[in-house]
């Protein structure tokens, strides 16, 4: 229901539940008989009181009162309100008395102004205090989704400013992988320049995404320890274990490929001369469990840590806050990454 119809079937409906206590009051308990004209009384003071709170109503509005002032003035002012309110009733009241015959001597005496004007405080209180208490949290729920639009916005340039820094990142390793095998051997670098195409479709697509299914980074994966492959050799060994179940979950596109590159980049060469690569991927309760390790050894340093590795962290902490877990470790002589997401599904 649009809030004007709310507004105005509230203000009617509480200014007719007067005249209801009223006439019920003075039908039973005070003139034991009914009286049409104490209904129609009632009832004038009804649209008294209806013109009197909508004009307070647009004066509010004009006035910008409730996002020019603190909670405390606006309190303050819903009882100075409900005060001058109630003393242009209890006037209006004196005039239709008069009206009728009573004498003003009768009327004005403090203890007749002062209880007329509480016994309008009463209603008008309760019409102010409704009111007040809606615009507050009206303007409350306004800031709110005001703050949650800016955070999502700043969360979205984030993470497409993440994106962009990742792609640069990821191709100046490639290509530096490319130049040293150049001057080693030109066929295998012809090789590998094709599989770089292909990586590169591939990140150029992934920056229009949030997520992409596993089962594709596994896939671009490959593909980057085949452009290694071809690079290092018999000198570089991977091994994989993959839980099937984790296939068709989904991840941020690049995070298992820049954990990868981040491992062969910063793998050391074992007693055998050999750098040795360890890709685990399950499912574990409700998260998928992403393990990457690499022979060799590191000393935690957060200031200093790869690149890569600072902008997959900031990434999951926009995407997944408190719901990701990163962590780098040294375990024997082995260094070993490991991330926990949300599972989820495309």
């Amino acid at each position: 229901m649009h809030k004007t119809k709310i507004y105005w079937l509230c203000q009617i409906t509480g200014w007719l539940g007067m005249v209801a206590i009223e006439v019920i009051n003075f039908t039973f308990f005070i003139i034991g008989k009914f009286s049409l004209e104490y209904l129609l009384f009632f009832l004038s003071f009804a649209f008294v009181g209806v013109v009197l709170t909508h004009g307070l109503k647009l004066l509010l509005a004009r006035l910008n009162f409730f996002q020019n002032n603190s909670t405390f003035k606006i309190w303050l002012g819903s009882l100075l309100y409900t005060l001058a309110l109630s003393l242009l009733l209890t006037c209006a009241n004196i005039g239709i008395n008069t009206a009728q015959g009573v004498p003003l001597s009768e009327q004005l005496t403090l203890i007749s102004l002062l209880g007329l004007t509480l016994n309008w405080m009463r209603y008008v209180g309760v019409w102010v205090i409704i009111y007040f208490l809606y615009k507050i949290m009206d303007i409350n729920a306004a800031l709110k989704q005001e703050k949650l639009s800016v955070e999502t916005l700043a969360k979205s340039a984030e993470l497409e400013l993440l994106r962009s820094q990742l792609n640069p990142h990821f191709l100046f390793n490639a290509l530096n992988s490319i130049k040293a095998l150049v001057s080693i051997d030109p066929e295998k670098s012809r090789e590998a320049i094709v599989v770089l195409a292909e990586l590169l479709r591939f990140t150029l697509n992934y920056g229009q995404e949030k997520e992409i299914a596993l089962q594709t980074e596994i896939e671009e994966v490959q593909k980057y320890l085949q452009l290694e492959q071809i690079r290092f050799g018999p000198s570089l060994e991977v091994e994989w274990q993959l839980d099937d179940q984790v296939r068709h979950q989904v991840i941020p596109p690049g995070t298992l490929l820049t954990l990868v590159e981040n491992a062969i980049k910063h793998g050391q060469a074992n007693d055998r001369g050999i750098i040795q690569v360890w890709i685990d991927l399950r499912l574990e309760h409700n998260s998928i469990c992403i393990e990457v390790a690499n022979s060799g050894s590191w000393q935690p340093d957060e200031a200093h840590r790869g690149v890569g590795l600072r902008l997959i962290q900031r990434r999951l902490e926009a995407i997944y806050g408190q719901a990701a877990d990163f962590t780098q470790q040294q375990k024997s002589n082995t260094v070993l990454i490991r991330i926990n997401l949300p599972k989820r599904l495309p």
